[in-house]
Protein backbone atom coordinates (compact mmCIF):
# COMPACT_ATOMS: atom_id res chain seq x y z
CA UNK A 1 0.00 0.00 0.00
CA UNK A 2 1.45 3.36 -0.99
CA UNK A 3 2.31 5.92 1.66
CA UNK A 4 0.03 8.94 1.33
CA UNK A 5 1.65 12.33 1.54
CA UNK A 6 0.12 15.76 1.58
CA UNK A 7 2.12 18.84 0.74
CA UNK A 8 0.97 22.38 1.41
CA UNK A 9 2.82 25.55 0.58
CA UNK A 10 1.73 29.13 0.56
CA UNK A 11 2.98 32.63 0.50
CA UNK A 12 1.24 35.45 2.27
CA UNK A 13 2.55 38.92 1.71
CA UNK A 14 1.83 42.49 2.61
CA UNK A 15 2.93 44.94 -0.06
CA UNK A 16 3.82 48.01 1.94
CA UNK A 17 5.20 51.37 0.88
CA UNK A 18 6.92 52.01 4.19
CA UNK A 19 10.10 53.85 5.10
CA UNK A 20 10.78 54.12 8.82
CA UNK A 21 9.69 51.31 11.10
CA UNK A 22 10.46 51.24 14.82
CA UNK A 23 9.65 49.06 17.78
CA UNK A 24 9.61 50.32 21.34
CA UNK A 25 11.79 47.61 22.77
CA UNK A 26 13.96 44.66 21.85
CA UNK A 27 13.24 41.12 22.87
CA UNK A 28 15.22 39.23 25.39
CA UNK A 29 15.84 35.60 24.60
CA UNK A 30 12.45 33.92 24.41
CA UNK A 31 11.77 31.11 26.83
CA UNK A 32 11.02 27.54 26.02
CA UNK A 33 7.38 26.97 25.09
CA UNK A 34 6.66 24.82 28.15
CA UNK A 35 8.05 27.53 30.47
CA UNK A 36 5.89 30.22 28.87
CA UNK A 37 2.80 28.04 29.11
CA UNK A 38 3.39 27.47 32.82
CA UNK A 39 3.75 31.19 33.60
CA UNK A 40 1.42 32.78 31.03
CA UNK A 41 -0.99 30.00 30.08
CA UNK A 42 -4.15 32.12 30.35
CA UNK A 43 -2.68 34.88 28.20
CA UNK A 44 -1.39 32.41 25.63
CA UNK A 45 -4.77 30.70 25.37
CA UNK A 46 -6.37 34.11 24.95
CA UNK A 47 -4.06 34.91 22.03
CA UNK A 48 -4.58 31.48 20.46
CA UNK A 49 -8.33 31.85 20.84
CA UNK A 50 -8.12 35.28 19.19
CA UNK A 51 -6.11 33.85 16.29
CA UNK A 52 -8.75 31.15 15.81
CA UNK A 53 -11.58 33.68 15.83
CA UNK A 54 -9.76 35.93 13.36
CA UNK A 55 -9.06 32.96 11.08
CA UNK A 56 -12.69 31.84 11.05
CA UNK A 57 -13.96 35.37 10.49
CA UNK A 58 -11.60 35.77 7.55
CA UNK A 59 -12.65 32.32 6.28
CA UNK A 60 -16.26 33.50 6.31
CA UNK A 61 -15.48 36.66 4.33
CA UNK A 62 -13.44 34.77 1.72
CA UNK A 63 -16.08 32.05 1.39
CA UNK A 64 -18.79 34.66 0.82
CA UNK A 65 -16.77 36.20 -2.01
CA UNK A 66 -15.74 32.84 -3.50
CA UNK A 67 -19.26 31.57 -4.16
CA UNK A 68 -18.94 28.23 -5.96
CA UNK A 69 -15.23 28.68 -6.73
CA UNK A 70 -12.62 26.50 -5.04
CA UNK A 71 -10.13 28.26 -2.81
CA UNK A 72 -7.61 27.64 -0.07
CA UNK A 73 -5.76 30.02 2.26
CA UNK A 74 -3.75 29.99 5.45
CA UNK A 75 -5.25 31.81 8.46
CA UNK A 76 -1.97 31.31 10.34
CA UNK A 77 0.13 32.96 7.66
CA UNK A 78 -2.12 36.04 7.50
CA UNK A 79 -2.17 36.27 11.30
CA UNK A 80 1.63 36.04 11.51
CA UNK A 81 2.01 38.72 8.86
CA UNK A 82 -0.34 41.14 10.61
CA UNK A 83 1.61 40.72 13.85
CA UNK A 84 4.57 42.32 12.08
CA UNK A 85 2.37 45.34 11.34
CA UNK A 86 1.12 45.39 14.93
CA UNK A 87 4.74 45.96 15.95
CA UNK A 88 4.82 49.19 13.90
CA UNK A 89 1.30 50.46 14.60
CA UNK A 90 -0.01 53.03 17.05
CA UNK A 91 -3.15 55.00 17.81
CA UNK A 92 -6.21 54.06 15.72
CA UNK A 93 -4.22 51.79 13.40
CA UNK A 94 -3.07 49.71 16.37
CA UNK A 95 -6.60 49.69 17.80
CA UNK A 96 -8.02 48.35 14.53
CA UNK A 97 -5.40 45.61 14.26
CA UNK A 98 -5.80 44.56 17.91
CA UNK A 99 -9.58 44.49 17.59
CA UNK A 100 -9.58 42.40 14.40
CA UNK A 101 -6.96 40.01 15.80
CA UNK A 102 -8.72 39.88 19.19
CA UNK A 103 -5.55 40.98 20.99
CA UNK A 104 -5.38 42.62 24.41
CA UNK A 105 -1.87 41.91 25.71
CA UNK A 106 1.45 43.68 26.06
CA UNK A 107 4.00 43.34 23.20
CA UNK A 108 6.28 41.08 25.26
CA UNK A 109 3.47 38.61 25.93
CA UNK A 110 2.42 38.63 22.28
CA UNK A 111 5.98 37.91 21.17
CA UNK A 112 6.28 35.06 23.67
CA UNK A 113 2.99 33.63 22.45
CA UNK A 114 4.15 33.75 18.85
CA UNK A 115 7.29 31.91 19.87
CA UNK A 116 5.19 29.25 21.62
CA UNK A 117 3.01 28.81 18.54
CA UNK A 118 6.09 28.47 16.36
CA UNK A 119 7.45 25.77 18.66
CA UNK A 120 4.10 23.96 18.53
CA UNK A 121 3.86 24.10 14.76
CA UNK A 122 7.36 23.72 13.43
CA UNK A 123 7.90 19.99 13.08
CA UNK A 124 10.40 17.85 11.24
CA UNK A 125 9.87 14.12 11.61
CA UNK A 126 9.88 11.26 9.10
CA UNK A 127 6.13 11.81 8.59
CA UNK A 128 5.57 15.54 9.30
CA UNK A 129 7.35 18.69 8.18
CA UNK A 130 6.09 22.21 8.96
CA UNK A 131 8.17 25.30 8.23
CA UNK A 132 7.23 28.95 8.65
CA UNK A 133 9.27 32.03 7.87
CA UNK A 134 8.59 35.75 8.11
CA UNK A 135 10.74 38.16 6.13
CA UNK A 136 11.18 41.87 5.43
CA UNK A 137 12.74 43.16 2.22
CA UNK A 138 13.40 46.90 2.19
CA UNK A 139 14.89 49.36 -0.26
CA UNK A 140 18.57 49.88 0.44
CA UNK A 141 18.08 53.62 -0.10
CA UNK A 142 15.40 53.90 2.56
CA UNK A 143 16.06 54.02 6.27
CA UNK A 144 14.55 51.29 8.41
CA UNK A 145 15.29 51.72 12.09
CA UNK A 146 17.57 49.31 13.90
CA UNK A 147 14.89 48.86 16.60
CA UNK A 148 12.33 47.42 14.20
CA UNK A 149 14.87 45.22 12.45
CA UNK A 150 16.02 43.89 15.83
CA UNK A 151 12.42 43.18 16.87
CA UNK A 152 11.75 41.18 13.72
CA UNK A 153 14.95 39.17 13.84
CA UNK A 154 15.00 38.57 17.60
CA UNK A 155 11.30 38.23 18.43
CA UNK A 156 9.95 36.71 15.22
CA UNK A 157 13.02 34.93 13.84
CA UNK A 158 12.41 36.88 10.65
CA UNK A 159 14.81 37.38 7.76
CA UNK A 160 15.68 41.04 7.16
CA UNK A 161 17.21 41.92 3.79
CA UNK A 162 17.88 45.24 2.10
CA UNK A 163 17.63 45.35 -1.70
CA UNK A 164 18.01 47.96 -4.39
CA UNK A 165 14.40 48.09 -5.57
CA UNK A 166 15.36 50.48 -8.36
CA UNK A 167 17.05 47.44 -9.93
CA UNK A 168 13.66 45.79 -10.32
CA UNK A 169 14.70 42.57 -11.99
CA UNK A 170 17.52 41.76 -9.57
CA UNK A 171 15.32 42.41 -6.55
CA UNK A 172 12.47 40.44 -8.08
CA UNK A 173 14.71 37.45 -8.77
CA UNK A 174 16.13 37.50 -5.22
CA UNK A 175 12.70 37.56 -3.54
CA UNK A 176 11.15 34.97 -5.86
CA UNK A 177 14.14 32.63 -5.44
CA UNK A 178 13.89 32.95 -1.65
CA UNK A 179 10.18 32.11 -1.69
CA UNK A 180 10.73 29.24 -4.11
CA UNK A 181 13.27 27.80 -1.66
CA UNK A 182 11.05 28.36 1.39
CA UNK A 183 8.10 26.56 -0.24
CA UNK A 184 10.25 23.71 -1.61
CA UNK A 185 9.54 24.72 -5.19
CA UNK A 186 5.74 24.71 -4.89
CA UNK A 187 5.42 28.47 -5.40
CA UNK A 188 7.53 29.77 -8.25
CA UNK A 189 7.58 33.36 -9.53
CA UNK A 190 5.41 34.59 -6.66
CA UNK A 191 5.78 38.24 -7.70
CA UNK A 192 5.94 40.08 -10.97
CA UNK A 193 7.55 43.43 -11.78
CA UNK A 194 4.35 45.30 -10.93
CA UNK A 195 4.67 44.26 -7.30
CA UNK A 196 8.26 45.44 -6.93
CA UNK A 197 8.01 48.68 -8.91
CA UNK A 198 7.54 51.62 -6.53
CA UNK A 199 7.82 49.39 -3.46
CA UNK A 200 9.87 50.57 -0.51
CA UNK A 201 9.30 47.60 1.77
CA UNK A 202 7.83 44.12 1.43
CA UNK A 203 6.75 41.90 4.32
CA UNK A 204 6.23 38.20 3.60
CA UNK A 205 5.04 35.19 5.57
CA UNK A 206 5.50 31.71 4.10
CA UNK A 207 4.19 28.41 5.41
CA UNK A 208 5.11 24.94 4.15
CA UNK A 209 3.49 21.71 5.26
CA UNK A 210 4.31 18.16 4.27
CA UNK A 211 2.56 15.30 5.98
CA UNK A 212 1.88 11.63 5.44
CA UNK A 213 -1.60 10.42 6.16
CA UNK A 214 -1.58 8.18 9.21
CA UNK A 215 -3.64 5.80 7.09
CA UNK A 216 -2.65 5.61 3.42
CA UNK A 217 -4.78 5.43 0.28
CA UNK A 218 -4.15 2.71 -2.23
CA UNK A 219 -3.76 4.00 -5.78
CA UNK A 220 -5.24 0.83 -7.25
CA UNK A 221 -8.56 1.68 -5.56
CA UNK A 222 -8.93 5.05 -7.33
CA UNK A 223 -11.86 5.25 -9.77
CA UNK A 224 -13.33 7.92 -12.04
CA UNK A 225 -16.61 9.17 -10.59
CA UNK A 226 -19.03 12.08 -10.98
CA UNK A 227 -18.83 15.14 -8.74
CA UNK A 228 -22.10 17.00 -8.01
CA UNK A 229 -23.09 20.47 -6.84
CA UNK A 230 -25.16 20.95 -3.65
CA UNK A 231 -28.37 20.46 -5.63
CA UNK A 232 -27.28 17.10 -7.07
CA UNK A 233 -26.42 18.41 -10.53
CA UNK A 234 -23.30 16.82 -12.10
CA UNK A 235 -20.46 19.31 -12.49
CA UNK A 236 -17.67 17.05 -13.77
CA UNK A 237 -15.63 13.92 -13.34
CA UNK A 238 -13.04 13.34 -10.61
CA UNK A 239 -10.60 10.60 -9.73
CA UNK A 240 -12.00 9.30 -6.45
CA UNK A 241 -9.62 7.69 -3.97
CA UNK A 242 -10.92 5.13 -1.50
CA UNK A 243 -10.06 3.41 1.77
CA UNK A 244 -11.92 1.63 4.58
CA UNK A 245 -10.26 2.51 7.90
CA UNK A 246 -11.19 3.26 11.53
CA UNK A 247 -11.47 7.06 11.90
CA UNK A 248 -13.00 9.49 14.39
CA UNK A 249 -16.11 11.14 13.01
CA UNK A 250 -19.17 12.96 14.30
CA UNK A 251 -22.39 14.69 13.31
CA UNK A 252 -22.56 18.34 14.40
CA UNK A 253 -26.17 19.55 14.52
CA UNK A 254 -25.17 23.18 15.11
CA UNK A 255 -22.70 22.98 12.23
CA UNK A 256 -25.30 21.39 9.91
CA UNK A 257 -22.58 19.04 8.74
CA UNK A 258 -20.68 15.79 9.35
CA UNK A 259 -17.01 15.90 10.32
CA UNK A 260 -14.27 13.35 9.72
CA UNK A 261 -10.83 13.60 11.34
CA UNK A 262 -7.95 12.48 9.14
CA UNK A 263 -4.71 12.49 11.17
CA UNK A 264 -1.21 13.13 9.87
CA UNK A 265 1.84 11.28 11.17
CA UNK A 266 1.89 9.39 14.45
CA UNK A 267 1.88 12.20 17.02
CA UNK A 268 -1.86 13.03 17.07
CA UNK A 269 -0.96 16.71 16.73
CA UNK A 270 -1.84 17.70 13.18
CA UNK A 271 -4.96 16.64 11.35
CA UNK A 272 -7.41 17.49 8.64
CA UNK A 273 -11.00 18.09 9.61
CA UNK A 274 -13.08 17.16 6.57
CA UNK A 275 -16.48 18.81 6.78
CA UNK A 276 -19.38 17.73 4.58
CA UNK A 277 -22.52 19.90 4.73
CA UNK A 278 -25.89 18.22 5.18
CA UNK A 279 -27.75 17.85 1.90
CA UNK A 280 -29.31 21.15 0.86
CA UNK A 281 -26.89 23.18 3.03
CA UNK A 282 -24.28 25.32 1.25
CA UNK A 283 -20.61 25.31 2.16
CA UNK A 284 -20.88 29.04 2.90
CA UNK A 285 -23.64 28.41 5.45
CA UNK A 286 -21.45 25.84 7.18
CA UNK A 287 -18.56 28.34 7.27
CA UNK A 288 -20.87 30.85 8.98
CA UNK A 289 -21.87 28.18 11.48
CA UNK A 290 -18.23 27.30 12.03
CA UNK A 291 -17.44 30.93 12.83
CA UNK A 292 -20.10 30.89 15.55
CA UNK A 293 -19.12 27.64 17.28
CA UNK A 294 -15.34 27.52 16.70
CA UNK A 295 -12.97 24.60 16.25
CA UNK A 296 -12.56 23.37 19.83
CA UNK A 297 -16.18 22.11 20.17
CA UNK A 298 -15.58 19.95 17.09
CA UNK A 299 -12.51 18.34 18.65
CA UNK A 300 -14.44 17.89 21.92
CA UNK A 301 -17.34 16.18 20.13
CA UNK A 302 -14.96 13.92 18.19
CA UNK A 303 -13.31 12.93 21.47
CA UNK A 304 -16.65 12.34 23.21
CA UNK A 305 -17.92 10.14 20.39
CA UNK A 306 -14.64 8.23 20.32
CA UNK A 307 -14.90 7.53 24.05
CA UNK A 308 -18.53 6.48 23.70
CA UNK A 309 -18.30 4.38 20.54
CA UNK A 310 -14.60 3.96 19.77
CA UNK A 311 -13.12 4.27 16.31
CA UNK A 312 -15.14 2.34 13.75
CA UNK A 313 -14.36 1.50 10.19
CA UNK A 314 -15.42 4.16 7.74
CA UNK A 315 -15.61 4.07 3.97
CA UNK A 316 -13.80 7.20 2.77
CA UNK A 317 -14.15 8.44 -0.80
CA UNK A 318 -11.90 11.44 -1.42
CA UNK A 319 -11.24 13.05 -4.83
CA UNK A 320 -7.79 13.82 -6.13
CA UNK A 321 -7.63 17.55 -6.83
CA UNK A 322 -5.41 20.56 -7.25
CA UNK A 323 -6.06 24.16 -6.16
CA UNK A 324 -3.79 27.07 -7.01
CA UNK A 325 -5.03 30.52 -6.08
CA UNK A 326 -3.90 34.06 -5.34
CA UNK A 327 -6.30 35.95 -3.09
CA UNK A 328 -6.37 39.74 -2.68
CA UNK A 329 -7.22 40.14 1.01
CA UNK A 330 -7.53 43.90 1.39
CA UNK A 331 -11.33 43.95 0.94
CA UNK A 332 -11.86 41.10 3.41
CA UNK A 333 -9.55 42.68 6.00
CA UNK A 334 -11.34 46.01 5.65
CA UNK A 335 -14.66 44.26 6.36
CA UNK A 336 -13.08 42.93 9.56
CA UNK A 337 -12.27 46.51 10.58
CA UNK A 338 -8.65 46.84 9.41
CA UNK A 339 -8.95 50.00 7.31
CA UNK A 340 -6.56 52.76 8.29
CA UNK A 341 -3.38 50.96 7.18
CA UNK A 342 -4.66 51.11 3.59
CA UNK A 343 -5.42 54.84 3.68
CA UNK A 344 -2.52 57.33 3.42
CA UNK A 345 -4.66 59.91 5.23
CA UNK A 346 -5.44 57.77 8.27
CA UNK A 347 -2.52 55.33 8.57
CA UNK A 348 -0.68 55.61 11.88
CA UNK A 349 2.50 53.55 12.03
CA UNK A 350 5.10 54.76 14.50
CA UNK A 351 8.05 56.65 12.98
CA UNK A 352 6.66 56.38 9.42
CA UNK A 353 6.43 59.32 7.05
CA UNK A 354 2.84 60.60 6.80
CA UNK A 355 2.57 59.70 3.10
CA UNK A 356 3.35 56.00 3.56
CA UNK A 357 0.76 53.25 3.85
CA UNK A 358 0.02 49.59 3.02
CA UNK A 359 -0.91 49.12 -0.64
CA UNK A 360 -2.32 45.61 -0.40
CA UNK A 361 -2.27 42.26 1.38
CA UNK A 362 -2.33 39.14 -0.81
CA UNK A 363 -1.81 35.43 -0.44
CA UNK A 364 -0.77 32.74 -2.92
CA UNK A 365 -1.41 29.10 -2.14
CA UNK A 366 -0.93 25.80 -3.91
CA UNK A 367 -2.43 22.51 -2.82
CA UNK A 368 -2.42 19.18 -4.62
CA UNK A 369 -3.86 15.88 -3.46
CA UNK A 370 -2.99 12.58 -5.09
CA UNK A 371 -1.87 9.10 -4.11
CA UNK A 372 1.83 9.78 -4.57
CA UNK A 373 1.71 13.06 -2.68
CA UNK A 374 3.58 15.02 -5.33
CA UNK A 375 2.28 18.27 -3.86
CA UNK A 376 -0.80 18.06 -1.78
CA UNK A 377 -3.22 19.26 0.77
CA UNK A 378 -6.71 18.29 0.57
CA UNK A 379 -9.72 16.91 1.70
CA UNK A 380 -12.72 15.51 3.02
CA UNK A 381 -15.84 15.78 4.82
CA UNK A 382 -18.08 13.30 6.29
CA UNK A 383 -21.32 11.72 5.54
CA UNK A 384 -22.59 9.11 7.94
CA UNK A 385 -25.72 7.49 9.18
CA UNK A 386 -25.01 6.41 12.74
CA UNK A 387 -22.51 4.67 14.98
CA UNK A 388 -23.95 1.21 14.41
CA UNK A 389 -23.45 0.49 10.72
CA UNK A 390 -20.24 1.50 8.90
CA UNK A 391 -20.86 4.97 7.40
CA UNK A 392 -19.75 6.20 4.00
CA UNK A 393 -18.00 9.54 3.78
CA UNK A 394 -18.59 10.35 0.14
CA UNK A 395 -16.87 13.58 -0.88
CA UNK A 396 -18.58 13.76 -4.23
CA UNK A 397 -20.26 17.12 -3.56
CA UNK A 398 -19.05 20.49 -2.13
CA UNK A 399 -17.11 20.19 1.14
CA UNK A 400 -14.77 22.13 3.43
CA UNK A 401 -11.46 21.24 5.02
CA UNK A 402 -9.34 22.60 7.86
CA UNK A 403 -5.73 21.71 8.67
CA UNK A 404 -5.29 22.28 12.39
CA UNK A 405 -2.82 21.87 15.23
CA UNK A 406 -4.91 20.23 17.95
CA UNK A 407 -3.08 21.62 20.98
CA UNK A 408 -3.55 25.29 20.10
CA UNK A 409 -6.48 25.08 17.62
CA UNK A 410 -4.23 27.02 15.25
CA UNK A 411 -5.57 26.83 11.70
CA UNK A 412 -2.78 26.29 9.20
CA UNK A 413 -5.03 25.98 6.16
CA UNK A 414 -8.72 26.29 5.34
CA UNK A 415 -10.49 25.82 2.05
CA UNK A 416 -13.50 24.66 0.11
CA UNK A 417 -13.96 22.35 -2.85
CA UNK A 418 -16.95 22.84 -5.13
CA UNK A 419 -15.55 21.87 -8.54
CA UNK A 420 -12.31 19.90 -8.10
CA UNK A 421 -9.51 20.29 -10.63
CA UNK A 422 -7.68 17.06 -11.29
CA UNK A 423 -3.93 17.12 -10.64
CA UNK A 424 -1.68 16.74 -13.66
CA UNK A 425 -0.59 13.14 -14.14
CA UNK A 426 3.14 12.51 -13.98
Amino acid sequence: MLLRKAYFALLSFSLCILMHLTASEHCSKLENASTVLQTNRAQFLSIADGAEKFGLELFTEISSLAGDNDFVFSPFSVWALLLLLVEAASQNTLHELNTALHLNVEPKVLRQAFNVVQQFLLRKTPTIQVESLQAMYYDTYEKVTDDYKATLTTCYNARVQNLNFSDTQTSLNFINNAINTETKGLIKDAFDEYVVEGTKLLLTSTLYFKGQWQSPFNKSETRTETFYDMNGKPVGEVEMMFQMTPFNYTRMVELQAHVLELPYGNENRLCMLAILPNKGISVNQVVHNLQKIGVRPIFNKLEEDDLAFGEQEVEVYLPRFETTVTLPLRGSLEKLGIKSIFNPKTVDLDALANSLYVKDVMQSTKIIVNEEGTEAAAVTAAILANKISPPKFYFNRPFLYLIAEKGSNMLLFAGQISSPTLPQKN
